[in-house]
């Protein structure tokens, strides 16, 4: 695996946006609260918590399910099951509600077929208690799927973005994956989220987190490189924490409402082909009790790396 401008509402070319974002720079370059003083925080729309992504507070399953559970028909509605193993698609069209997986991955493409149309809602996936974790399989895999308010916790992947062709585009909506580096490191590469042979992704106001320890580095929260076939963003509304640059993008698109937090990244905030782009709009934040973002400063797209 590799590791890898509207202003105002109107929409500039690149190099007109790049300049104005130039002249710009030079009053928001260094990370200052601008709460402080007479100056205002801007505090982003609520971004999803613990708290309001994956099963509901309260929640219990209907059923519980050792080892793997298989869905094979069209149309069927997966819900209120606890599912101590995998939850494999193989029909089309799915939906899947509240339900909780625990110690496997959600997959749509375990055969030869990617199973599009799927559908999943208020759901968990996690680590299971005493697992032991290794390697970098995606816990959503692998494209064809909308998912609103799921929440991945704990394990050493995240969302796959894959089979452009055979599986179609991506939605992801006010969703929270937190990714963790694996017991057994190995040659690990973790990502919150990581295209590969991608097709439109589409976010919208959700977060993702890579947390790296025990000397156990991943690539980043957000991974959607140009040398691994993937195609187009449309983002509004991320926010995204910790890697070596926590939003790495090589593709076309629209990104809007990104919001880094400060000092969670090794060595920098975004490495991004910026050339690309039709539109750019981020900031540098730190994070209030409630773990919403504060507005430090604007992140100017000034990198043409994204690979």
């Amino acid at each position: 695996m590799t590791c890898g401008l509207v202003l105002g509402g109107a929409l500039l070319s690149t190099a007109s946006a790049e300049a104005i974002a130039t002249r710009a720079s030079a009053t928001t370059s260094a990370d200052v609260d601008v709460s402080s003083g007479h100056r205002s925080a801007k505090r982003a729309a609520a971004f999803p918590t613990a708290r309001n992504t994956g099963v509901p507070r309260g929640w219990s399953p209907r059923r519980t399910v050792n080892g793997d559970y298989v869905v094979r028909r069209a149309g069927t509605v997966v819900k209120d099951l606890r599912i101590n193993g995998d939850l494999v698609i193989a029909a089309p069209n799915v939906t899947v509600e509240r339900t909780d997986v625990v110690g496997g991955q959600i997959n749509n493409w375990a055969g030869s077929v990617c199973q599009s149309g799927l559908k999943v809602r208020r759901t968990t996936i996690r680590r299971a208690p005493g697992q032991t974790t290794s390697g970098d399989e995606p816990t959503f895999n692998a494209g064809g799927y909308r998912a609103y308010r799921v929440r991945i916790d704990g394990l050493p992947e995240g969302f796959r973005v894959g089979g452009k062709d055979e599986c179609g585009p991506v939605v992801i909506q006010r969703s929270y994956a937190t990714v963790v580096s694996p017991d057994v490191c190995g040659d690990w590469h973790g990502d919150a989220l990581q295209g590969y042979d991608g097709g439109h992704l589409t976010l919208r106001t959700s977060r993702l987190e890579l947390v790296e320890r025990d000397s156990c580095g991943g690539t980043a929260p957000f991974f959607y490189p140009a040398d691994q076939g993937n195609t187009r963003v449309d983002i509004d509304g991320l926010l995204v924490e910790g890697g070596g640059y926590s939003f790495r993008l090589g593709t076309p698109g629209r990104v809007t409402g990104l919001k880094v937090v400060r000092g969670g990244y090794f060595y920098g905030p975004i490495d991004v082909k910026c050339s690309v782009l039709d539109e750019w709009q981020a900031e540098i934040v730190r994070l209030d009790k409630a773990g919403q973002p504060v507005t430090l400063r604007r992140q100017r797209c000034n990198t043409e790396g994204g690979q």
